[in-house]
């Protein structure tokens, strides 16, 4: 602290090895060095060693896995052209976020609501690794406000939600500019998707092996995502309001599921919905913000 001495008010300087003295402020720590996301559209090791370098430079974990068993991976910020050919326009996403690498499944959701299961359905689609199912918008929202609060989500600082509609196509693009994130066409959607691939009336109930199928069987995405085209329609967060018109909209499902054709199960594929549709063909993934290195 200042001191007088002779009259003269002198500075009391403290020199500490290795460390500060009184009055002494540390720098600020610069902020980190963010890579630059690629311009879109991009290829597989672009989409891969983008995601690498961002995770490196953010000091976020590129996986995470939750106290509830769910995998989720880090998907970083960009710029891309959303929505299908001809009516395209363009988003940004400045922030990261991770995401579930596959749908929620039925063992997953039973954790919040125990002994859910789809009625009707052989009793292979209700094992714990097919998707959840027969939820509507809502029921998909509780399982996000529910797992955010569980105590080690909390402790973690983990909060859950439905992806908005960019953030669902942006993860399930990873940087391709096609509508299917392994090309324009359906050639290859046997292999990436679960899809009624023989275009065959659909059962009533699922059986027969025609039905959900166990996530994360089939080749991922380049961010790791699995399932995002087929399997079960994917419930979206966005659900748009207007105060000055009174206007309201639907949420809308993504992807497409097992009872879709190939046109449906796309990245670009739209399915808006009232918000207490559900089926045995709609489930959800779930985003996360808060994640950090553990």
């Amino acid at each position: 602290m200042p001191v007088l001495v002779g009259g003269r008010l002198r500075a009391l300087i403290v020199a500490v090895a290795g460390g500060c003295g009184l009055g002494c402020v540390a720098p600020a720590a610069d902020p980190p060095k963010l890579p630059p996301a690629p311009r879109f559209p991009f290829d597989a090791d672009q989409a891969k060693r983008y995601r690498d370098d961002y995770a490196a430079a953010a000091g976020l974990p590129k996986d995470v896995t939750n106290s509830a068993g769910m995998k989720l991976t880090l998907v970083p910020p960009g710029t891309f052209d959303m929505g299908p050919n001809g009516s395209r326009y363009r988003v940004t996403l400045a922030k990261p976020f991770h995401v579930g690498v596959t749908e929620v499944t039925l063992g997953q959701y039973r954790k919040f609501r125990p002994g859910h299961k789809v009625d009707g359905a052989a009793d292979e689609f209700n094992e714990d690794d097919r998707p959840a199912a027969m939820l509507t918008w809502d029921d998909a929202r509780a399982f996000c406000a529910w797992l955010s609060e569980q105590d080690a989500e909390k402790q973690a600082g983990r909060r859950y939600a439905l992806p908005t509609e960019a953030q669902w196509e942006w993860a399930a693009r990873a940087g391709t500019g096609t509508a299917r994130h392994f090309g324009e066409t359906d050639k290859d959607q046997p292999k990436y998707s679960w899809f009624n691939a023989t275009y065959t009336p659909n059962p009533k109930a699922e059986a027969d092996g025609r039905g959900r199928q166990p996530v994360g069987k089939l080749p991922a995405n380049s961010w790791g995502l699995h399932d995002t085209l087929g399997n079960v329609w994917e419930w979206c967060g966005d659900r748009r309001a207007d105060d000055a018109t009174g206007e309201t909209r639907d949420p809308a499902m993504r992807g497409g599921s097992w009872r879709s054709g190939a046109f449906h199960c796309t990245a670009v594929a739209h399915d808006p919905g009232p918000h207490g549709t559900k089926g045995d063909h709609i489930g959800f993934r779930v985003v996360c913000a808060g994640a950090k290195p553990d």
